[in-house]
């Protein structure tokens, strides 16, 4: 990977054509691994898309802790890394130029990455799995650079088409938390109307998704969170009842709300800090669904337990591209309309990763590259 001296070396004919001679860009770029003091708010240039890409002039992207903070700490642990490196996994915006051989999107399109590269090659690819069942899959802006600047380039095949009805911000929250979230809780686990859904971790960007993606599909939903402003915003999204994760009885508290049963389907990316608690809380015929564990991934389970419950348990990595189109369609017919918690300007992007890490906050947190307005200095 070159360095920033030689990177702002380069020269960009090409690019040139497409942006009246503009070959700067503002970006947020880390040298080396640490905490926030090493994210630099740069002036790089602009990027020319490869044969089969595209570039994209960034509407919107969301922080996200495993791409982006862990990324930025050292420990996400995706192999191919390199330094240095620009984040942001799920940026929406508008596509500027084509590479060569690229015949759609075209100039002006509306649209969103979908960040999971795949070969194409391998036995899952063949037999038509997602790519997030490929053997060699990358996450496109953690093992390769990604949005988190004013431009950025994807392959043509990773870009679904926006409708006017769905915005860029509303599209940046999908990517990660949302189909991901989908994938476990409806392709995986099969949650149909009438069923109960526990969410652990409610308020963030996995757990809100998991409230509204369990009342679009008709299910009963209770939230489980331990600041009571999160119950009350879990509450009034439309979950029917919300527990306090602080209270030492909260799975019982579950068990006397569904009559003694426990819930059809438990979501969990919490980790071993509530695994021991929601995993018993699963009625019989149950399904647990995990995707993430911040709070440790060590499991205990009681085998004896599960199997003479019938309990099934789901582990998967993001979502399908179907699912991401999914989504997008929901959104645009007015179904689902996402929670963005707050927004701020790129340059502030360390700022942002400070709210997410403080957990002070319900939903997504969106990234407006626009918002930097002319003249933005250095952060």
């Amino acid at each position: 990977m070159p360095t920033l001296r030689a990177m702002r070396a380069q020269t960009h004919e090409g690019w040139k054509s497409h942006t009246g001679g503009v070959d700067l860009m503002r970006a947020v770029i880390i040298e080396e691994h640490g905490g926030p003091e090493v994210l630099r708010y740069v002036d790089i240039p602009d990027p020319v898309p490869e044969p089969g890409e595209v570039v994209i002039r960034v509407g919107a992207l969301t922080v996200n802790p495993g791409p982006d903070v862990q990324t930025r700490e050292g420990r996400f642990g995706m192999p191919g890394f390199q330094l240095p490196h620009i984040g942001g996994s799920d940026p929406a915006g508008e596509v500027v130029a084509l590479g060569e051989g690229v015949t759609s999107p075209q100039i002006g399109d509306r649209v969103v990455v979908y960040p999971l590269l795949w070969c194409g090659e391998c036995d899952f690819c063949r037999r038509g799995f997602g790519a997030n069942y490929c053997r060699k899959m990358r996450l496109w802006g953690a093992q390769t650079w990604g949005g988190r600047a004013e431009y950025a380039r994807i392959p043509a095949r990773n870009v679904v088409p926006l409708p006017d009805s769905v915005s860029y911000e509303a599209a940046a929250t999908l990517p990660v938390s949302y189909i991901t979230t989908w994938h476990g809780i409806i392709d995986k686990a099969g949650l149909i109307e009438g069923e109960t859904l526990l969410v652990m971790g409610a308020a963030g960007g996995c757990g809100v998704a998991a409230i509204q993606i369990g009342l679009l599909h008709g299910a009963r939903v209770l939230a489980v969170s331990g600041a009571e402003w999160k119950r009350e915003r879990a509450l009034e999204l439309g979950a029917d009842q919300a527990f306090d994760y602080h209270d030492a009885d909260w799975a019982e508290q579950v068990k006397d709300a569904t009559d003694g049963l426990g819930a059809s389907v438990v979501f969990d990316n919490v980790g071993q800090e509530t695994w021991p608690q929601s995993i018993p809380c699963l009625d019989r015929g149950g399904r647990f669904v995990c995707s993430g564990c911040t709070t440790g991934c060590a499991m205990e389970l009681d085998v004896l337990w599960a199997y003479r419950h019938v309990v099934s348990m789901h582990f998967h990595v993001q979502g399908t591209k179907h699912n991401l189109e999914e989504l997008v369609d929901v959104i645009g017919q007015g179904r689902l309309d996402p929670v963005i918690d707050s927004r701020f300007p790129l340059r502030d992007i360390a700022l942002a990763e400070g709210k997410l890490l403080s957990q002070n906050h319900f939903g997504k947190i969106v990234i407006v590259p626009a918002a930097d307005g002319p003249g933005s200095t250095s952060a």
